[in-house]
């Protein structure tokens, strides 16, 4: 037995024995420090351990929203309502960038599992990667549909008939949810009122879920009863108009303007006079010729309709976020013409415009054709313009299409439409912050060449590179030789 503990001794002495023994601690080392660094790096923000390498910075949330969250002095809560196993790839990695503030809070709960869950914050049908914004007692619900879009209308349906899947390629969450935390953390919303009582056409539920998730109230107004435009009101919409303001409500229209009241105004065709309508305009330096706006050149209408009108966008801060973001157009059905005065005290932007081959059809009832005829206007022609006044501070933004927002020509042109709108109010209501932040696609960048270019290149790659190669071949070769 002592001759065998001895044996077993030494062979602990022996250079194989140490050998393995330095390798198992080398071994368990590396495996100590792996463990201990995996540990430090998972605690360690998203923002330090994943790099956004795509050009648009998809996974990435903007300065705006950073200089948002960091200065909230508020609690949210933000729950992602996902099904276990079908969670969106780039929402987890935007929702994992807003948790890394100290007042957010990102929580996954399983619309499956606890299906009463969403109740207190929607009473819509809930779709999987949907967002609940919660702060106190007032929340807000982004359906999973306002978060994901397309840019092109035609693949859309292409893949939704043939492969019955969505074709989106557009994401609006990082707007749609800084939009929803400024809403329910904001002390002070604005308040949009609209006007009645000249049969306005009103916007749809769609487009007031769309202002209010903006952080803007809306509320009607009947200036019949009414002594004055509300204190309290930070725009005020005239949606169409099918008949003319009283000279005692252009009074209280023109007060206000003085107090330096803010206006979001849109069109309609009408038969109707609309003296003290125009006189409003006017004060602003524009009016307004009705009609219906045709176009002829293909590029600037869709699906042969020449009435709906695809106008080219100018920069002002209402548009930069459709030019800058993803070039998406708009789409402007039935619009009447607008004109900018050379004398006034306001400063007119246009917005919108139509092309030089677009014609202005004035009388379009009972007409048996919408061509071109003898004593039609030629364009262009504003369709959409911005206007202040630097002495009052007044605004007013115009569009001159009632329908422009309506969900079948919003879809047209993946949200854009509905976002214009938007961004107008949100110029008009001082709140920039809300028109900033720009949708993202995953559309892939294209590199182009001119004809002369490419055909250098078309020469250097067919004739140059394999020379060169030849040449280099041919050195190597003859200084192998002289060795």
């Amino acid at each position: 037995m002592k001759n065998l503990l001895q044996k077993l001794k030494n062979s602990f002495r022996t250079r194989p024995w140490r050998a393995g023994a330095y390798s198992v601690f080398a071994a368990l080392l590396v495996i100590a420090m792996a463990v201990v660094a995996n540990l430090a790096v998972n605690a360690l923000p998203a923002s330090a351990t994943q790099l956004d390498w795509t050009a648009n910075k998809l996974y990435s949330i903007s300065q705006g929203t950073e200089q948002i969250l960091a200065t909230l002095d508020k609690d949210v809560d933000v729950y992602w309502l996902v099904e276990e196993g079908h969670e969106n790839n780039t929402m987890e990695q935007v929702l994992g960038k807003y948790g890394e503030f100290d007042r957010v809070t990102v929580t996954k709960v399983d619309p499956v599992r606890y299906p009463s869950f969403a109740a207190d914050y929607t009473d819509q049908t809930v779709e999987s990667n949907s967002l609940a914004v919660v702060c106190g007692d007032r929340s807000l619900y982004i359906p999973y549909s306002d978060v994901w879009t397309y840019s092109d209308y035609e693949m859309y349906a292409y893949y939704l008939q043939y492969y019955q899947q969505e074709y989106l390629d557009v994401f609006t969450g990082e707007e749609k949810l800084t939009a929803a935390i400024l809403s329910v953390t904001s002390d002070d919303q604005p308040v949009l009122y609209t006007l009645t009582g000249h049969g306005e056409t009103g916007v749809s539920d769609e487009v007031l879920s769309a202002i209010e998730l903006e952080n803007v109230r809306t509320q009607e107004l009947n200036l019949v009863s009414a002594e004055a435009v509300p204190e309290d009101c930070a725009v005020l919409a005239i949606l169409a108009p099918a008949r003319d303001l009283t000279a005692r409500e252009l009074g209280l229209l023109e007060d206000y303007a003085d107090r330096g009241g803010q206006f979001l105004v849109t069109t309609a065709y009408t038969s109707e006079e609309l003296p003290n309508f125009k006189s409003l305009l006017a004060d602003f330096g524009l009016d307004y010729l009705g009609g219906y706006v045709m176009e002829t050149d293909s590029r600037y209408y869709s699906y042969g309709y020449i009435d709906l009108v695809l106008p080219t966008i100018n920069r002002h801060d209402i548009t930069a976020p459709l030019l800058d973001g993803e070039g998406l157009t708009v789409a402007m059905p039935d619009s009447q013409a607008l004109l900018a005065a050379d004398d006034s005290p306001a400063a007119v932007t246009a917005l919108l415009t139509s092309s030089d081959s677009s014609y202005l059809k004035l009388d379009v009832e009972g007409v048996d054709s919408y061509e071109k005829a003898d004593g039609d206007k030629t364009g262009p022609f504003l369709l959409g313009a911005a206007s202040e006044n630097a002495d009052t501070g007044a605004r007013l933004v115009i569009f001159s299409s009632s329908r422009f927002m309506e969900s079948d020509f919003n879809d047209l042109v993946a949200g854009a439409d509905r976002d214009l709108f938007l961004n107008g109010i949100g110029w008009l209501s001082r709140q920039e912050q809300s028109i900033s932040i720009h949708p993202k696609t995953l559309t892939g960048e294209y590199l182009t060449f001119t004809d002369s270019a490419a055909g250098v290149l078309k020469v250097a790659m067919a004739i140059v590179v394999p020379v060169l190669f030849l040449a280099a071949g041919v050195g190597i070769f003859m200084r192998r030789r002289r060795r």
